[in-house]
């Protein structure tokens, strides 16, 4: 900053006179305008940004429209994590859809036939030894399936079995959980529900670096096979995750508030079925820049319920300047930016809820030219006059 003349008023105005004293001043604010004694630039709100780029011929977004697009993007998602919510309660429990696959234990009964009732684990060739019967094929098969087959064996030494089998223990077909949480890996599923916070916690629970959203990404959606979820293809999931900026939306999975989640917005918490070869995703929650007018510009930490009012309390404030019915949220999405203007009195009355902010995103307060004109004026006399804060007569 370039550092400005002291001069005593009384002094100026025995020698020159309040003429010429004014006449010195406004010299001054004129040279401290030229100069860029204005510690801080112009932050131009979006409404201006829009109009010089329409003059010029270029073709942008109104507010209304960002406004529009940046909601959409998570309306979308909140639709595809319905239909899939349908769709999976529609098909019924996970024993009810479950493949049996290698390392999953079964679990049989036949009536009155207590030497039959045994526990016997699914070998890596595929098949389950039983006592009587000796191997029987079960990889592929649902409970029924492989009960049907059982009872088939038997009723060679066994008129009208009746029989019951069960996988007591799944040990076979895995979900994924990565990202922040304290233990990430692949976990098989368990014979009671399996909902994303179950699985999340088999991960030893979110880390003190996780974002305020996970991400889902269905076995439906993904290429590998939903029998066998090792490190080789977690690894292999994440890079397609990691590459779904050139891939279709369905590919990249379902992003689900935490607080939907955990049932803090007012609702339930989801309950959604996991299935075997699902991934869970749990980002980190990582920076966010705040700009413009607020005390102090930079990035700050994002924790998991950080919203717009607390990165700008967490920039110690806005300032006089500060064109409060413009500020922006810029968020960078695929292969465009979403933008969001905001009055900041709407969030404190409530009649707009707070915006919680995400990893990357800018939050942009701009300047009020009007308010800006007069606190640069005011600071360019207080350092003129040697009133200003830091400035020491000499």
């Amino acid at each position: 900053m370039i550092s400005c003349l002291y001069l005593d008023p009384d002094t100026l105005q025995k020698r020159w006179g309040l003429r010429q004293f004014l006449s010195l001043m406004m010299s001054g604010l004129l040279a401290l305008g030229v100069l860029g004694c204005a510690q801080r630039s112009i932050t131009k709100p979006r409404s201006e940004l829009i109009s010089d780029a329409r003059s010029s011929g270029m073709p942008v977004r109104s507010i209304a429209e960002d406004r529009e697009l940046f909601f959409l993007k998570s309306e979308e998602q909140n639709t595809r994590l319905q239909q899939l919510l349908f769709r999976r309660l529609s098909a019924g429990s996970i024993n009810d859809v479950y493949r049996i696959g290698a390392g999953d234990v079964v679990k049989l009964n036949v009536f009155d036939v207590e030497e039959l009732d045994v526990e016997a684990r699914v070998r890596e060739s595929g098949d389950v030894v039983i006592p009587l019967i000796g191997s029987v094929d079960a990889v592929g098969l649902t409970e029924h399936d492989l009960q049907e087959r059982i009872a088939g064996r038997l009723s060679e030494f066994i008129r009208s079995p009746r029989v019951s089998v069960y996988v007591s223990a799944f040990g076979s077909q895995k979900v994924a959980v990565i990202g922040a949480v304290e233990k990430p890996g692949s976990f098989p599923l368990e014979k009671s529900s399996n909902t994303l916070m179950e699985l999340v916690s088999r991960a030893g629970g979110l880390s003190d670096k996780a974002a305020n959203y996970l991400k889902l990404v269905p076995a439906e959606y993904s290429t590998q096979s939903e029998f066998a979820l090792g490190a080789g293809d977690v690894r292999a999931q994440l890079n397609q995750f990691q590459r779904a900026g050139s891939q279709p939306p369905e590919r990249a999975g379902i992003e689900i508030p935490l607080d939907s989640v955990l049932g803090l917005s007012g609702s339930a918490p989801l309950e959604m079925p996991i299935r075997p070869g699902d991934m869970i995703i749990v980002p980190q929650a990582g920076q966010v820049l705040v700009e413009g007018e607020v005390e102090n510009r930079g990035s700050y930490a994002l924790g998991q319920r950080t919203t717009l009012l607390g990165a700008l309390a967490a920039a110690g404030g806005i300032t006089y300047s500060a064109k409060i019915d413009e500020v922006e949220i810029i968020r960078p999405d695929v292969n465009q930016k979403l933008r969001l203007v905001l009055n900041l009195e709407d969030l404190v009355s409530g009649d707009q809820g707070d915006i919680p902010l995400r990893n990357g995103d800018i939050v942009r307060v701009p300047s009020d030219s009007s308010r800006r004109l007069r606190t640069d004026t005011f600071e360019s006399i207080s350092r003129l006059v040697g009133v200003g804060v830091g400035v020491s007569p000499r």
